[in-house]
């Protein structure tokens, strides 16, 4: 458990940093931005026949409280600066369920003026319902039934602004999260292939350094041999003895005596039998032979062309290759080379 939660913590900790400072900016955003407040009227509808004349009319009352009528002579009458459209984006009316009220509200960055704004509408309104409802059957008559009244403090919408910031906080913290993990998967998988590469490497020189040792071993031995046999060439003439004068006599000559055969010389020794067939390994043979095997395993191939490759280094420039490399070339191409019938020489 206590190795398995610090990795949790390194895999999740982005997410939650996130989240944390989403929510902080969203909070910082309520608090710097400017409150808005919200004043409220209400005008009452009421007609001769009763509420169920007045009830069909009431949607259509709710459209005239907040249309540009009503905008137009608020502005014209409060002398506001800002145009018809803007004080008619600020003016809002809802009919009151199960009565007969229209509420209108007007907000705006000052409290005082969006109090003028929803009272001076809803005098407007009920002016309106008067002149056009008033004559008509059935009449419809409006009064302001509540004045114009300013709402608690400005709604700064903390709960909204940090909910927003907690879920941009939470995709950018997911992204952060997936580009680490994607980034240590890399990182773990590049040490692994350098970790196995120079295994292969390592292992690849102890195996050269043998051969160069079975070289000079080979050559000690030659320098031997070679030694033995100036020796054997040179004991006939001392083993010969050496003839007396005889003395001169005209009348006959005598016989020469047969000269001593010379000792038998004793047969060089035997250079160790490479474990190959006879012939010098060619360079071009075995790829040739590594390429018509068919049977082989991907790490059997992937040795073969490692091994081709570094004894490219030690090949004359037609390919052959030195008779001190024929065991190491029997030991690891010996499956490719028996399929492939014999040294190849090119």
């Amino acid at each position: 458990m206590s190795a398995v939660a610090p990795a949790a913590v390194r895999r999740w900790w982005p997410l939650a940093l996130g989240v944390l400072l989403g929510v902080l900016v969203g909070l910082l955003v309520s608090l710097l931005a400017s409150g808005v407040r919200r004043a409220q009227a209400s005008v009452l509808i009421s007609s001769p026949a009763g509420p169920a004349a007045v009830t069909p009319m009431l949607p259509n009352l709710r459209e005239l409280a907040a249309s540009g009528v009503v905008a137009g002579n608020v502005r014209s009458t409060l002398r506001l600066t800002k145009s018809t459209g803007e004080l008619r984006r600020q003016l809002h009316a809802t009919v009151r369920p199960q009565s007969q009220v229209i509420a209108i509200s007007a907000s705006d960055k000052v409290a005082d003026r969006a109090r003028q704004i929803a009272q001076e509408a809803a005098v407007v309104f009920a002016q309106l319902v008067d002149v056009r409802f008033g004559t008509a059957k059935p009449s419809l008559q409006a009064a302001v039934l509540d004045p114009a009244h300013v709402f608690g403090g400005p709604d700064r919408h903390f709960i909204r602004n940090g909910l927003a910031g907690a879920l941009v906080g939470l995709l950018l913290g997911s992204t952060a999260m997936f580009l680490l993990a994607s980034g240590e998967r890399q990182v773990v998988a590049g040490g692994r292939d350098d970790e196995s590469l120079r295994e292969r490497e390592r292992l690849l020189e102890q195996r050269l350094q043998g051969v160069a040792a079975r070289e000079r071993a080979l050559a000690e031995r030659a320098g031997k041999l070679a030694a033995r046999e100036q020796k054997l060439a040179a004991r006939p003439a001392e083993v010969a003895p050496a003839q007396p004068p005889s003395p001169p006599e005209p009348q006959l000559e005598p016989e020469p005596e047969p000269e001593p055969e010379p000792l038998s010389q004793p047969e060089a020794e035997a250079a160790p039998a490479v474990p190959t067939q006879a012939g010098t390994w060619n360079l071009h043979g075995l790829q040739k032979a590594v390429d018509a095997y068919r049977g082989a395993t991907p790490e059997q191939a992937e040795n073969w062309h490692t091994y081709l490759y570094f004894l490219r280094q030690h090949a004359s420039p037609d390919g052959s290759l030195s008779r001190s490399f024929d065991p190491l070339i029997s030991d690891v191409f010996g499956d490719a080379l028996e399929r492939f019938g014999g040294p190849s020489t090119g």
